[in-house]
């Protein structure tokens, strides 16, 4: 696995590869295939890691798949050269607009021409991969899009949409003053407060590296201002672009997921009965990538494996 910073609409963006590097181009010879994942909220790559091991090991070995972290939601290393645009004067480039506009110049900039691109997309990435699909530059060049648990609709509505906006919302400001004091402890504190914390809450000791990162000021602040705006602004499902692109899409949606009720399926079936979506039957949570992310690398693999071949 590579892992680097790239500039992606002004901002250091933290990029993961399994596979061929994203600036290594493609192989001459064999298929043009690339997988692009496009995360959740939080973006954090690392938080993908095994998953992403799990898909490459099911597809051909020419075909590279990409992370691309949100915009803003990883810090370059304090060694490091470059720095993150402030927010406070910068919130064009974090909003759902920025984000959208951040994984277009990946793909315009980064994946070659001549590629076939299939795009994974979790939680609120799956709004934006549905977004993307209106650039025809783009969707010309895109074989199939694989959206996991998506939130593309009324998220607000939703049973966890309600928590965090009664909940959650009020106490953001106090949430991101006491990451503050978090990283004055010393890193060893840090890091036992946060095995403590993962042991009562279900989050493995692998993500011990990704929560340090995710547990920052500034970044706290721009990843609880982008949900914020998702429940805002993913009201209304898009059906026009949803029928536009039957032949592109494929959706997977959990029995038991907070996000995305499973009446949500049920509807969205119904109005698109051509639509190619399917229901969870192992009851993975919304979070796959912290207890499942071997099996759903095996789902999306096998999926995307049919289209390759």
């Amino acid at each position: 696995m590579q892992e680097a910073f790239l500039e992606l609409n002004g901002v250091p963006t933290h990029v993961t590869s399994e596979g061929r590097w994203v600036e290594a181009g493609l192989a001459a010879d064999g298929r043009k295939d690339v997988v692009v994942v496009i995360p959740g909220n939080p973006g954090l790559p690392s938080f993908y890691n095994g998953f992403i091991k799990a898909l490459h090991s099911k597809l051909p070995m020419e075909t590279p798949v990409w992370v691309v972290g949100h915009s803003g939601h990883v810090e370059p290393s304090k060694n490091s050269l470059r720095t993150l645009p402030k927010y406070e004067h910068n919130r064009h480039l974090y909003n759902l607009e920025g984000q959208l506009k951040h994984k277009t110049d990946f793909i315009k900039k980064y994946v070659p021409k001549d590629a076939q691109i299939h795009l994974v997309a979790h939680s609120i990435g799956s709004w934006m991969v549905l977004n993307l699909l209106k650039d025809e530059s783009i969707r010309n060049r895109i074989a199939k899009c694989y959206l996991l648990f998506p939130t593309v609709e009324r998220m607000a509505e939703s049973p966890n949409g309600k928590f965090f906006t009664r909940f959650v919302t009020p106490l953001i400001s106090v949430l991101v003053f006491l990451s503050w004091i978090f990283t004055l402890l010393p890193l060893i504190i840090q890091i036992l407060l946060i095995e403590i914390f993962g042991f009562f809450n279900g989050i493995p000791r692998k993500c011990r590296t990704s929560v340090l990162q995710l547990i920052r000021p500034a970044v706290l602040r721009r990843v609880f201002s982008l949900a914020k705006e998702e429940m805002a602004v993913v009201t209304e499902l898009d059906h026009e672009v949803i029928s536009q692109n039957y032949d592109k899409l494929w959706l997977y949606y959990g029995s038991r997921d907070g996000w995305t009720p499973v009446k949500y399926y049920e509807e969205i079936k119904a109005r698109h009965p051509k639509l190619n979506a399917v229901l969870c039957k192992e009851s993975y949570l919304h979070s796959f990538v912290l207890e499942s992310e071997k099996e759903m690398g095996h789902i999306v693999a096998n999926v995307i494996n049919e289209n390759i071949l």
